[in-house]
């Protein structure tokens, strides 16, 4: 597993910035598992489910109410940190721990997931810990995003769309993440890789139609790139190679401050506190999911 995401900087960033996952998602997931479950008895109800990588609980906290026991894991003690902070829930709990190594029995779990996270895993032995985890009817559902930002302050539609294509073009380059190619690979085909890849009897990929949608500020805009490991690690790496840099010299190759003037130069907003500057966030999910793994 590649670890990422572990530093109280960016963990402060991303429970702060990162969306939470929608009902239409959540509702896809339970669809899937409703349908491949041997006891059909309480389909509104399940016992256990297990976040792997859950960070600081975006994908953990929206499942609540479907599930008597829900265990959220992550590698970094910090994110485990914010998530119990945040965490309003009695049968929802974190620990530490990995994809890899799941800290529950065996046999125990309805349902594994984990979101904006499993391209970084080792399959071959996430996919061995997932079977050992999962009950004989239990599924899995691996699933991220794609975001979309679309300014409001234009009305002409051809105008707003062009807008829309460029600013998004110009975040979804800062998405890249420059140490990590096979995580870029995975993310910008929408996960069809790892769809191949998952050893199971049934199994289902969908990557269009499910869409979350919220209206943000350039401020939540920023601070959502700033929670991303392609941001931390190319500033990282800019830093490293250019030790003597000034603060404005830094500024001319922060992304988010180059994304930040673009959007207000393109979207006419120039001398426009960013607060002010909005936006839809429409951010496209794809989903694996899967029954029976047979690894």
């Amino acid at each position: 597993m590649i670890r990422v995401y572990e530093n109280e900087d960016i963990t402060k960033y991303y429970i702060e910035f990162r969306p939470k996952y929608q009902d239409c998602v959540v509702e896809e997931v339970l669809r899937f598992c409703n349908e491949n479950r041997a006891s059909k008895t309480d389909e509104n109800r399940q016992q256990v489910m297990v976040d792997v990588a859950c960070g600081s609980g975006q994908a953990t906290t929206p499942f609540q109410k479907h599930f008597e026991n829900i265990i959220g894991v992550d590698v970094s003690p910090n994110q485990i940190k914010e998530a119990r902070l945040a965490n309003d829930f009695e049968n929802i709990s974190y620990k530490v721990g990995t994809a890899e190594e799941i800290p529950v029995e065996s046999g125990s779990v309805d349902l594994l997931i984990s979101a904006t996270a499993c391209h970084r895993f080792d399959f071959a032995k996430f996919f061995k810990e997932a079977k050992r985890v999962l009950k004989p009817d239990g599924c899995m559902a691996l699933f991220s995003y794609a975001p979309r930002v679309t300014p409001m302050n234009v009305v002409d539609p051809i105008i707003r769309e062009e807008l829309a294509d460029k600013a998004t073009n110009l975040l979804l380059k800062y998405h890249r993440n420059p140490t990590d190619e096979q995580s870029n690979i995975y993310c910008f085909g929408k996960y069809q890789d790892i769809y191949k890849k998952v050893p199971a009897k049934n199994k289902k990929w969908i990557k269009d139609g499910l869409v979350m949608k919220y209206d943000w500020s350039l401020s939540q805009l920023l601070g959502y790139l700033r929670s991303n490991a392609a941001y931390q690690e190319y500033m990282k790496m800019m830093k490293e190679k250019n030790k003597d840099a000034s603060e404005d010299e830094v500024k001319k190759w922060d992304r988010a401050l180059m994304l930040r003037d673009f959007i207000k130069r393109e979207w006419k907003m120039k001398g426009v506190n960013d607060d002010n500057v909005m936006m839809r966030a429409d951010f496209s999910v794809f989903l694996v999911l899967a029954n029976k793994l047979t690894v």
